[in-house]
């Protein structure tokens, strides 16, 4: 383990990170043949419910003490991360998983551009709009707009996220914010997507989606954090940005899903946009 760690160490931190998005978008697509079969609810459910198992494991946090405001935080962090996920797996269920991270990704941006009095950041917005324009408009307006719509769910849910994912930050410590606020959203899930249809889910689906977990959020999770702990935030969003790419590189590899010009042309648009916004940011010192 030591000799692996030495050798991992000397790797460059942007292939860690680089690995992390793909990692994400990888087990993105994989999920998807498997809530065409069971259904998004069940799928995304039994994901939140390995997670957290995985994560208590091993962040094995203290249960005491937890005052009103740490539990609170983490509730509504975990409903956050409930409602996040299964607007996002509804979304892959309808539409190919780069167009879902592309309209995802607006959550995030939204919140990067609010306030902001800088003029070139209107230019930034503005072409993320067309990417959503370009995105929903399709070939002939083909385009699933319900499943549009769950994933405009889910980046309202993102940016919600990224706010009350600092409010935890400051009541916790270490991984012990996230790790309750995913046992929280798994408690969310298993009345909702496990418990009604146990009976019909089988064992291979449920063992898959550990796998999956295996890989995101746990491994994606440690691996961002590794990167944070070695790597200039600024530097960070902009590698982040590439994740429309990787997901419709996943979609296609993976699922054999094809982007229209036009779809494409709309991801290029969210992506730049989000590049551009993170570039163009002040640093922090």
């Amino acid at each position: 383990m030591t000799a692996w760690q030495t050798a991992a160490g000397r790797l460059p931190v942007t292939l860690w990170l680089l690995a992390a998005v793909l990692l994400a978008q990888f087990a993105a697509a994989l999920s998807v043949p498997l809530i065409h079969r069971n259904g998004s609810m069940s799928i995304t459910a039994l994901r939140m419910a390995w997670a957290a198992g995985f994560l208590l494991v091993v962040a094995r946090p203290r249960l005491l003490p937890l005052d009103a405001r740490r539990l609170m935080a983490a509730g509504i962090l975990g409903l956050t991360t409930a409602a996040m996920a299964f607007f996002f797996f509804a979304a892959v269920a309808r539409i190919p998983v780069g167009t879902a991270v592309s309209i995802e990704f607006l959550g995030p941006l939204t919140l990067a551009l609010a306030g902001s009095r800088r003029a070139r950041d209107v230019v930034w917005a503005l072409l993320a709009a067309l990417g959503v324009w370009l995105l929903t408009h399709g070939v002939g307006g083909a385009v699933d707009l319900v499943g549009c719509g769950f994933a405009g769910g889910s980046a309202v849910c993102w940016a919600c996220y990224i706010l009350l994912t600092r409010r935890v930050g400051r009541v916790f410590t270490g991984v012990q914010g996230l790790t309750f606020s995913l046992c929280v959203a798994a408690l969310v899930g298993l009345p909702l997507g496990i418990l009604p249809h146990w009976h019909s889910i089988g064992l291979v689906p449920v063992l898959l989606m550990a796998l999956i977990a295996l890989l995101s959020p746990v491994g994606v999770y440690s691996l961002e954090m590794a990167c944070l702990r070695r790597m200039e935030p600024r530097r960070f969003g902009i590698l982040m940005s590439l994740e429309p790419a990787a997901a419709a590189l996943m979609g296609f590899l993976v699922l054999g899903q094809r982007l229209s010009l036009t779809q494409l042309l709309g991801m290029g648009c969210v992506t730049l946009a989000s590049l551009g916004t993170v570039a163009a940011s002040p640093k922090k010192t």
